[in-house]
Formats: C-alpha cells, structure tokens, sequence
C-alpha cells in the first residue's frame, strides 16, 4: 500500500511539473498551471484520507512557518475590506484563495517528496523530473525556430493579469526563447535548477549528460540574464566551496559548466531579429531600419549572444540599483510605508502595492495621464520581499531560518547529491530575489531533497 501511494505521488508530481511547463496554455480560460496545481493537491489529499502519512521531524518548522503565513492571511481578508486594481482577471475571493492555493501547493510538493524518498531512490525520482523537463525544452525549441522558419508557433490562450499576453513577435527585436511560457525568463527560471541533476545522473549514465544540451540550449536562446547568470554564478559558488571545504575537484560540476559556457558561445548561429514595421515609414522608397534607443537596448539587440548576456549584465552592474527599477521602487515603497511585524497576509500585500505603483510609475504625455501597468495587480518581483510584505519580519526571519539551516547541512554533507543539489538550489534563490515572487516547484524540491540529506545524515 505504501509503494502504491509513492508511485501515485511521484506521477502526481511529475505530471505537474508538465503542467507548470505549460504556462501559457489555458483549457476553457482556466490556466493548465491551475488545473495542474488543483489535481496534485486533490491527490494528496485522497491519499492522505486513505491512510497515507508522512512523518519527519525536520518537516516541523517549514510546515509550522507556512501555517503562520496562511493565517496571516486568512485574518487580514476577513478584516480588510479591499478593491482590486481595475483590470485584475480574478475576484478578491478568487485572488487571495489562489494564493493561498499556491502556498498550501509548496507544502504538498515538500511533503508528497519527503514521502516519495522514503520508496524511491534519487536516481529515480530525478529520472521522472528530468523527463518533464525534456519534454518542455523540446516544446520551446520547437516554438522558437517556428518563427526562424516561418512556421506557426503554439496557439497561447492563456492571458496575462492584464487581460492581454505578452507579443513574442516584435519590430527591430531580438528572437527570444519564450517556449510554453509567458515570459522568456519564466522558461530559463523553471529550466535552470534542472541542469545540475543531468550531470548527477551522468555521472552513471553519460547519456544524461548529452541529453543536457537540449534544456540548456534553451534556457541560453531565451536570452534571460537572470537565468544565465544564476546558474553561472551558483557552479563558480559550489565548485569554490567543494574545493576549500571538502579539498577534491568535482569533475563532471567543472564539465557542466563548460558545457554551458560551449553552448553560450555558440549559439549565436540561432540568432534571429524581427525585421522593422515598414507601417512605420513615410514613404515605400524609406529605408525602415533599426536603431538602438541607448547602449542598454544596443546590447539587447545583439544577435551576439555572449555579448548580450555577459554585456548586459556588466552594463547593469555599473549602475547599481538605478538599473533595476522594480527594485529601487520596492525600496523606496518600504522606506515609505514601513515594515510590519506580522504583515499583510499574501495577495494583499500585492493589491497595497499595486495602487502605490500606478502613483509612482504615472507620467503626463500629450495632457494624458499614461501608467506602466495601468489597472493590474503588480508582483513584487522578488520572494524575500514577498514573504517580508506578506508574513512581516516574524515571517522573513523564520524562512532564512529555515533556508539557511539546509544550506549548511548540505554543504556539510557527503552524500554524492549535494554539490548538484547545492547548485539547484542556490540558483533557484538568486532567480527569485529578482524575476519571480511566488514560492516554488523548485524550491520545495530542494527543501525536501535537503531534508531528506539532513535525516539521513542523523
């Protein structure tokens, strides 16, 4: 009976890992993100009705932590009477309750895995996650040399909170990598904390290792600095950190990064730009080209891709924080509105700050009041100051708690999955201090993989 739970579980997992894949794809208007995330905690909780439990200790304090956060919540809906922005696609009922859905999900991941390693070794289950991972980096090459080629890209009918979904197709633009996603650094966001564990299993399988280039050539065509540079920098971090500490050299952690680099440099022969909007010249004997507004959009629009990752990111660097505008009004809206204990409960912290941006971001052209995200619920853009907003300084300080107690076990553990694991994780905590707010897939994975490292070293 307890294998048979494992196995549904470990389907269960993996085939929302293909739903998540599918960000821009909606059936009936309900995103397959949704349905994906509806059908993996219904199956918990069947499982858990019919008997199935899971016990470890060290579950004690993240589970405690997100049970802190949901009530937070549950008491600020019920006694905040809140108008969301005009063009929110949801109710406030529907809003707050999908957030709490996605929080209630992390949990479950977290806890459907801890179960799952119990039955199943790493080798296994990693085996399951990679093949999900395949199966969308395929879909997104497909989607992007749709357009090099001038066949037809997947119909996305899923629409952003706006009402509207991005354009892929751009005048003067560089091609980007948007694959089944929305958002060209949700693809290399979702893909990256993979990678390492192709190179875990290479190390019994070299086949694993060949099968790599398929999701780093996607992450790499979608262009995403964060992305790339993340997991860079956390390989550099762990290669670093194995050689001081456990003084030994992790050959295949070196050959992935290689591979990486390889791949960076030569991928360059996908580049592909959109030609200009002749709509947009006078006349038919005008010659429509395109030209960079600043050096920033220079490097952007660079068919050199080493050039417009690595350039970019040293372009950005010499400005400081005035180059990451989302950060520099985050900091300014905390210093304005202050920090609260306990906070605002999740959902409604974003509403608060979604009406503060609309002031902040409101300029005048042509007598016209014009707002960046007129009417939308605006995301904070990164986790930490997600959690610090939603679940106050009591709820930060819990959760780097929690983060840095697995971190140190990891790096002090000899299990032979850490330095891959270390590398996941440290990516996936990079990514989400910038490009993304929510907690996620990847980082319950890690948490529980961390915590399984930790049992099994007591």
């Amino acid at each position: 009976m307890n294998l048979k739970y494992s196995r549904i579980l470990l389907s269960s997992v993996s085939l929302f890992l293909v739903f998540e894949g599918l960000d821009a794809f909606s059936l009936n208007n309900i995103p397959l993100y949704w349905i994906g995330v509806s059908l993996l905690v219904s199956i918990y909780v069947v499982c858990y009705m019919f008997g199935f439990r899971t016990f470890n200790s060290n579950l004690f304090s993240i589970r405690n932590w997100v049970i802190y956060g949901i009530f937070i919540t549950l008491v600020q809906s019920l006694f905040n009477d809140v108008v969301l922005p005009k063009y929110a696609s949801t109710t406030y009922f529907q809003y707050i309750s999908l957030r709490l859905l996605r929080v209630i999900l992390f949990l479950v991941i977290i806890y459907s895995l801890n179960y799952i390693l119990k039955k199943y070794d790493y080798d296994e289950i990693l085996k399951f996650f990679l093949i999900s991972s395949i199966v969308i980096s395929i879909l997104s090459l497909i989607s992007y040399f749709s357009y090099i080629y001038g066949y037809s890209d997947f119909p996305r009918t899923r629409q952003g909170s706006g009402g509207w979904t991005q354009p892929i197709q751009r005048a003067c633009n560089i091609l980007r990598n948007y694959g089944t996603f929305r958002e060209p650094s949700f693809l290399a966001i979702w893909t990256v904390p993979f990678i390492p564990y192709f190179f875990f299993l290479g190390k019994k399988n070299k086949i694993w290792i060949y099968l790599s280039a398929i999701p780093i050539l996607s992450v790499v065509l979608s262009r995403s600095l964060t992305g790339i540079i993340a997991f860079v920098s956390a390989t550099l971090i762990v290669i670093l950190l194995i050689i001081f500490i456990h003084k030994k050299v992790e050959v295949n952690l070196i050959l992935m990064l290689m591979l990486f680099v390889i791949i960076v440099f030569s991928s360059s022969i996908f580049s592909f730009q959109f030609p200009p909007d002749q709509s947009s010249c006078l006349s038919e004997q005008d010659e429509c080209i395109c030209t960079p507004e600043d050096r920033l959009d220079e490097l952007k629009s660079s068919s050199n891709v080493p050039k417009a990752t690595f350039g970019r990111f040293s372009e950005i660097s010499s400005r400081g924080l005035d180059a990451f505008e989302n950060t520099a009004f985050l900091i300014d809206y905390v210093s304005e509105n202050g920090i609260s204990l306990f906070g605002d409960g999740y959902g409604f912290s974003n509403i608060s700050f979604s009406y503060a941006a609309d002031e902040a971001t409101k300029r005048v052209v042509d007598n016209q009041i014009i707002y960046r995200n007129p009417g939308q619920v605006v995301s904070f853009n990164n986790l930490y100051a997600n959690i610090l907003m939603s679940t106050g300084l009591i709820g930060l300080f819990w959760f780097l708690y929690i983060l840095i107690d697995i971190l140190r076990k990891i790096v002090l553990s000899n299990n032979e999955l850490n330095h891959y694991l270390l590398i996941s994780f440290i990516s996936t905590l990079f990514v989400y201090s910038y490009q993304a707010e929510e907690l996620s897939t990847h980082l319950a994975m890690a948490i529980a993989f961390g915590l399984n490292l930790m049992s099994n070293e007591k």
